[in-house]
């Protein structure tokens, strides 16, 4: 095998590898971030009823409204215990209400409790609350109809809407504001009473909610009543009750109580639609209703993250946010590496070295960019004015190169002082400066120019230069340090990109500018 199809299947390799390892890591830190944003929950109802009319022929059904296995929040196990109970699951036609049917046919007391499981996004991502959906005719009739408490006060209160609003969200924004001034009472102190409320201005939450569900219908806006429970841990939990207006094939949320609007937070878990209760029964009466919420601890990866496990190694961001800085500006090196491999060997732009672009480059972005070309230029004319001098003295080359060395770190020590001198306090950050490659270019200045003539040096330090400025531009991006970071095994695509460069034996772009002559020659007719 020669080392062309050696090199290619390098090539192929790495990036193989590369694009396995960062889809895999990518992969287990995005479900380790969903799950630290999810919260799990438990709650559970407990409800003691029985039969209002002893016979043969009578029975007691109990109707036990669950959450939806839907977004916003999503049930993932539930569980039932009902003794001596018939049980039917099934789903409301005109609401999409999921229940659990229970049958009991003596007169004594059942006891139903339920558990439900469910998952909830801290943020909401993903979830589709306002999902489109048609209504029927029906459906629209029953969600137009009013309470049997309703009475004329609804109607004087919808025919108050400023006929000014002409658009239906206007006249729905007026109800809500007009039903928020309602003044909040306890259960217990206001009732349900719409005409009341409306008479006194003062009402219980759910008499509230009614109201505000009365006059959009009155305005012939369908409108339902929406039960639910907040997920947080409270010492006796209650259901919550808020409203659902349809409005362009969609059913929005506007909740009075809380004043939430048009969107529900993700802890709010409907689980009736069309009604203010959890729990509905015909030929029984419920003696008891209990619910407790209580939050489950997260998934086993979130537990166990910070337990020591050998491919922590390649996680570079558990190390200390200390450490972070300076890993990029490691990591970024071979960037730089990179642009300074491309430039010399596809475009044909010279320069002192290979690693002399791309430090100078991050020593620009770690540092104060006019600050920084200050302290550059103080560094390069004192360098070259020592080297200079030097001459004369024909010293071996290693205390040549440590006494310029030396001048370039004085100069540069005094050029901050005389910039704080100035009331122009340079950032620490502006000695980052690569003392060390300035020395060595310095020296390899002077001696190219001996050599190859001054104008030759000249022409590699401006290569030099470009090519640091463009590394510079694009490494500058905090992203790109912070994805290196990340993902290291991404460097496997520039070791990928370095062998591609290797091998590439075409002409460079200053070689077809430098040859100009000779293919306008070739390309004449003879």
């Amino acid at each position: 095998m020669n080392a062309r199809s050696l090199s290619r299947i390098t090539i192929i390799a790495l990036v193989a590898l590369g694009t396995l390892f960062v889809l895999l890591r990518r992969n287990a830190r995005t479900e380790y971030q969903v799950a630290q944003e999810n919260s799990f929950w438990r709650v559970t109802y407990e409800i003691r009823f029985k039969m209002r009319d002893s016979g043969i022929d009578k029975k007691a059904e109990l109707r036990v409204a669950i959450p939806s296995p839907n977004p916003p929040a999503a049930l993932i196990d539930d569980d039932f215990t009902a003794p001596q109970l018939e049980t039917i699951d099934w789903k409301g036609s005109l609401t999409g209400t999921r229940e659990y049917r229970f049958f009991g046919r003596n007169s004594k007391d059942y006891t139903v409790t339920a558990k439900f499981d469910i998952n909830t996004r801290a943020d909401g991502a993903g979830d589709d609350p306002l999902a489109m959906e048609s209504l029927s005719p029906d459906a629209r009739s029953r969600f137009l109809r009013q309470y049997a408490e309703s009475g004329p006060r609804v109607q004087d209160r919808a025919q108050a809407i400023p006929e000014t609003l002409r658009s239906v969200e206007e006249r729905i924004e007026w109800i809500f504001e007009d039903c928020l001034g309602l003044r909040a009472t306890t259960p217990e102190e206001g009732g349900t009473d719409i005409e009341m409320a409306l008479a006194t201005g003062q009402a219980s939450p759910l008499g509230r909610v009614k109201a505000f569900v009365s006059i959009c219908r009155a305005a012939k806006i369908p409108a339902r009543l929406v039960t639910g429970f907040e997920l947080r841990r409270v010492e006796s939990p209650r259901p919550h009750v808020w409203a659902e207006v349809f409005r362009n094939n969609r059913w929005v949320p506007f909740d009075p109580e809380y004043g939430f609007a048009r969107q529900m937070p993700a802890s709010f878990v409907p689980v009736r639609r069309g009604g203010g209760t959890v729990v509905e029964t015909k030929g029984a009466e419920v003696s008891s209703e209990r619910y407790t919420i209580e939050r489950l601890p997260p998934p086993e990866e979130v537990l166990l993250h910070d337990t020591r496990q050998p491919l922590q190694i390649f996680d570079l961001t558990r190390l200390p946010l200390e450490m972070h800085e300076v890993l990029k500006l490691v990591l970024l090196l071979p960037l730089g590496a990179l642009i300074t491999a491309f430039f010399r060997n596809v475009i044909g732009i010279r320069t002192f070295g290979t690693f002399a672009p791309s430090l100078l480059a991050m020593s620009f972005i770690y540092a104060a960019f006019g600050t920084g070309l200050v302290l550059l230029l103080v560094a390069v004319l004192a360098g070259l004015a020592g080297r200079t001098l030097l001459e004369r003295l024909h010293l071996l080359m290693v205390p040549r190169l440590s006494f310029v060395l030396t001048v370039i770190i004085l100069c540069m020590v005094l050029g901050v002082s005389l910039v704080d001198y100035m009331a122009s306090t340079p950032q620490p950050q502006a000695v980052l400066l690569p003392l060390v490659i300035l020395t060595i270019i310095i020296e390899r200045f002077y001696v190219t120019s001996e050599e190859d003539g001054f104008p030759f040096a000249v022409q590699l330090a401006v290569g030099t230069l470009v090519v640091a400025a463009f590394c510079y531009l694009i490494l500058k991006w905090n992203d790109i340090g912070t994805l290196i970071l990340t993902y290291p095994e991404a460097h496997l695509f520039t070791l990928a990109a370095f062998v591609f460069i290797g091998r590439y034996t075409g002409y460079r772009v200053t070689e077809l500018w430098r040859f100009r002559d000779v293919i306008n020659n070739r390309e004449k007719p003879q």
